[in-house]
């Protein structure tokens, strides 16, 4: 029974720059034994070179993801664990970057040195994380990105969604929990983050269809409930009972701060609006206390990416992009089915 690692070896020093010839490539299979011809309704059928190398194989991957503290994170790194007990042909190395780039691109390095047949990579940063993208391409190890992507494209393919409809998405679920018409204030996630950058974009676009809803601000909460819980403390106390109408974040986890927020100065006429799909999210719309989130269904994501870089190793073309939609969650039955779903019910 192949074992699953948590984590990596980080014993392995590197020199900054170590990435070329660093890579590694599957061991060729041996050649088949001579054999007498056999009767011909007994005969083998015969093999394709792909299939005759991936035949008892076993890929050792590398999966570096964004900071485990992160509810959805951890439905990530749940989902993947699952598919590594569930495939026989896959050795899954998991490793929290802990929210720094400089650890993921360490850890990636460290992947290369450790010969990993490919690497599957949920980025933190947009431009900074594209750095990961270089090293893997001069070791000619195959990469994935997943969820969220670099700057950089030059990876084999990106599984995931497109995360500006995510912004989109939310906004109109806010729209419609105000009737169209309003005051709507914006909690952005980490400055220069993919999603950020994305989610912000989709919710500006979807704001261009609402004549009468009035985006008052939008601040940074950094993904973080503590942190989002003291900007809407701010506005709360800038704005009096009226003058905020929507809250849209862009986590879950943020849209929880603010409903804690809003919840503790008596405002619980605002509607609140997150992204993800949080199992205490979900739970807030079944209560009706947040008016909805978009869940990113990254259960199905991680099945795809894994699914994919196992047919690149086995010898096939690359799709380059695969695309996951989101689910619109506003009611108490959609919520209860993918709650459900997370809890292991």
């Amino acid at each position: 029974m192949k074992k699953r690692l948590l984590g990596l070896l980080l014993s392995l020093s590197l020199a900054a720059g170590m990435f070329t010839g660093c890579g590694s490539k599957a061991e060729e299979p041996a050649a088949p034994a001579e054999s007498e011809p056999a009767a011909e309704d007994s005969a083998e059928p015969s093999e394709t070179p792909e299939e005759t190398q991936a035949e008892g194989k076993v890929y050792r991957i590398g999966v570096s993801t964004q900071a485990w503290k992160y509810e959805f994170i951890k439905n990530m790194v749940n989902a993947l664990n699952a598919l590594d007990d569930e495939m026989d042909n896959i050795e899954l190395i998991l490793v929290d970057s802990e929210d720094s780039v400089e650890k993921q691109l360490s850890d990636v390095d460290t992947m290369i040195a450790q010969k990993v047949d490919g690497i599957l990579l949920n980025c933190l940063s947009l431009e900074g994380s594209s750095a990961a993208v270089e090293a893997c391409k001069a070791a000619g190890i195959p990469l994935v990105e997943f969820i969220s992507y670099t700057e950089n494209e030059d990876y084999a393919t990106f599984v995931g969604t497109d995360v500006k409809s995510s912004g989109i998405m939310a906004m109109d679920l806010a729209a419609e929990a105000i009737g169209e018409s309003g005051r709507v204030f914006e909690l952005q996630g980490i400055v220069g983050h993919t999603a950020q950058i994305n989610r912000g974009a989709g919710i500006a676009e979807a704001l261009e269809n609402y004549p009468d809803i009035e985006l008052v601000e939008t601040q940074s909460g950094e993904f973080d409930k503590n942190k989002s819980m003291e900007v809407v403390d701010a506005w709360l106390a800038k704005y009096p009972a009226g003058q905020i109408d929507a809250i849209v974040a862009h986590n879950d986890q943020m849209a929880l701060g603010a409903m804690n927020a809003c919840k503790a100065a008596n405002r619980t006429e605002i509607k609140i609006v997150g992204i993800d799909g949080d199992g205490e999210a979900l739970q807030a719309v079944i209560d009706g206390e947040m008016a909805g989130t978009v869940l990113d269904y990254c259960e199905e994501e991680c099945r795809l990416a894994v699914e994919e870089m196992v047919s690149i190793l086995d010898g096939n073309e690359p799709k380059k992009e695969i695309l996951a939609d989101y689910v619109a969650i506003n009611t108490v039955e959609k919520a209860q089915e993918f709650l459900t779903l997370r809890s292991g019910e």
